[in-house]
């Protein structure tokens, strides 16, 4: 028994030391360091989308700061999940670095960093994304998309042509996701030796974010950002982790995550850790993200940070990425690297390679267009560096700055070929609500007043709802009514139809506040609440309801919503 037993000793010895051997061998290449000249005072670097334990990462803001600055950043970007009701932190210097928080939040369409944000929402942001941004950019933020091609449908950016801000062109939880298998079992055994270096290992060429990034900037102006995603912790996958927290292990660490991707920012002074006012360095930096003043980099690859030169001139004029060129004289755009970083730096126009260099490009009389540039490694799976975008020739509308959407215009009179709205009479109003709602109407002259509290507790289903039937035998395509609240609210304006236990729905929110505001609302412009229908049959619509609910109201919560000139035109 005792020879057996030391067989197996010397067995399982000789495959660890085998696997040892093998795991070493294949190690991915270490991350070279350039002797560079310092990057000025001005450009910082730091780690953009992080999960404490405020959400479902492992570590608290205070840990989180110290590895940031171990692994030599500046800032870092907190993202927990959430709906915007909690006050955002107010910006901190902990251990040198400056701590902003932000929020990660889940629409329809995916989710969405909203950045920016300097109170708590006043309802909870969710729904169609849409209806987030709107949410976002009307308290002041602007929105990113986040993971946009996660390979997890829940997590992919499903947006479309939603005016976003900003874009994550790379995410570093979405490669580890397009890694599940064996062979994130062998990274695992590799990051014991090189951390970074293998998480960066798993990076993919077709990921699509630069090309969806291109894409979008021929619309609107974007920002692109490399995110880390990091939430130190690997075990099972919930956005609420205090129930599955006891099972993950905290890896990879918040420092290994923070020595493989950074986004590096170019700010007007340097930051001040001794600052007492940190909100000021915040406000500069968040600025200069949003103006698109940064670029990323695979610390993994290279670790050089301030590396890298991209400028457009025309005679004394010069901007660097981020910037527009409206002049009509000759135009060059430059991108440059230092010779002992290596790698090609390439500049593209519109999203097509235009010219590439070592250790520069040029591109003389540039021509109107969207122009970036990378720097790539031969054998690596995505740019080295990524800049955001100079934009030569006029800029299209930006959405970044735009103010919150004023009032929809009331209907425009009934004339020969416009035909008049029909009357619902306020008093065909009914309540439809969960068990657990308080509600009630009251009508008098030409308003009706909805007072509702909905159901304490945890989220279960609590709604309160006024509804009226469809009249005439003709269909309808358009809903109108006057609605103003007591305090911010969002109201959702949906249609049903013949179907299932409850019937088909369709819908779209409004926002809804003391101003009484005109609605006009396209049945055509609704979506389906269990996308199993692109578009309403409005002949068979049964009923029209005006809904309070959990997507975008806490339980328990109470208010009063104020009805007036409710009506439908019908269909030609």
């Amino acid at each position: 028994m005792r020879r057996i037993l030391l067989r197996v000793i010397g067995l399982s010895a000789g495959v660890v030391a085998a696997a040892t051997m093998w795991v070493a061998m294949t190690l991915p290449p270490a991350a070279l360091h350039p002797a560079i000249p310092q990057a000025p005072g001005t450009l910082v670097s730091g780690a953009f989308h992080v999960h404490s334990d405020r959400s479902d990462g492992s570590g608290s803001v205070e840990a989180i700061a110290l590895a940031a600055a171990r692994a030599g950043l500046q800032f870092v970007i907190l993202t927990d999940h959430g709906d915007a009701t909690r006050p955002p932190d107010p910006p901190v210097y902990r251990h040198g670095v400056l701590c902003i928080d932000a929020v990660e939040i889940s629409s329809v369409a995916g989710h969405i960093v909203a950045l920016n944000l300097q109170n708590a929402a006043p309802y909870p942001l969710g729904g169609e994304g849409r209806d987030v941004i709107e949410d976002i950019h009307r308290q002041g933020g602007w929105a990113v998309a986040a993971h946009p091609d996660s390979p997890r449908s829940d997590l992919r950016w499903r947006g479309g042509s939603l005016p976003i801000d900003g874009i994550e062109w790379l995410n570093v939880d979405t490669e580890y996701r397009r890694s599940l298998g064996l062979p994130l079992a062998v990274s695992v055994a590799r990051a014991w030796f090189r951390g970074p270096e293998t998480i960066a290992s798993l990076f993919q060429p077709d990921s699509g974010g630069l090309e969806r990034w291109d894409m979008t900037l021929r619309a609107h102006q974007t920002f692109a950002i490399a995110a880390v995603d990091a939430h130190a912790r690997m075990g099972e996958d919930k956005n609420d982790a205090r129930q599955s927290r006891a099972l993950a292990l905290s890896l990879p660490s918040y420092e290994t995550m923070f020595r493989t991707v950074v986004q590096t920012v170019a700010l007007e002074r340097p930051l001040d850790p001794n600052a007492t006012d940190a909100a000021t360095d915040a406000r500069l930096l968040l600025d200069a993200i949003r103006d698109g003043r940064s670029f990323s980099v695979v610390r993994a690859y290279v670790d050089a940070l301030g590396a890298m030169e991209f400028s457009a001139t025309s005679g004394s004029e010069r901007v660097d990425f981020g910037g527009v060129l409206g002049s009509a004289g000759p135009i060059t755009v430059r991108a440059a690297v230092p010779a002992a970083t290596g790698g090609r730096v390439v500049i593209l126009k519109d999203g097509r390679e235009a010219t590439s260099g070592e250790p520069q490009a040029e591109v003389a009389f540039a021509g109107p267009g969207v122009y970036r540039a990378e720097v790539r490694l031969p054998n690596r799976g995505v740019p080295w560096m990524v800049s955001n975008a100079i934009r030569v020739g006029p800029a299209p509308p930006s959405v970044r700055f735009a103010p919150p959407p004023p009032p929809p215009a009331p209907p425009a009179p009934p004339s020969r070929t416009t035909p008049s709205t029909t009357p619902i009479a306020l008093d065909s109003w009914t309540i439809e609500k969960h068990p657990s709602t308080q509600a009630s109407i009251v009508v008098a002259g030409d308003s009706l007043r909805l007072r509702y509290q909905l159901g304490g507790g945890a989220a279960s289903g609590q709604y309160v709802a006024l509804a009226t039937a469809a009249t005439g035998d003709r269909s309808i395509q358009t809903l109108a009514f006057t609605a103003s609240s007591a305090q911010p609210m969002r109201l959702s304006v949906q249609i049903r139809m013949p179907g299932g236990a409850d019937g088909r729905r369709w819908r779209k929110s409004v926002y809804v506040d003391q101003t009484p505001r005109h609605f006009i609302i396209h049945l055509a412009d609704l979506e389906s609440v269990d996308r199993s229908s692109p578009r309403p049959v409005t002949s068979r619509v049964q009923s029209v309801l005006l809904v309070i609910d959990t997507i975008n109201a806490k339980p328990g919560s109470s208010g009063e919503v104020v009805l007036r000139e409710t009506g439908f035109y019908p269909a030609k």
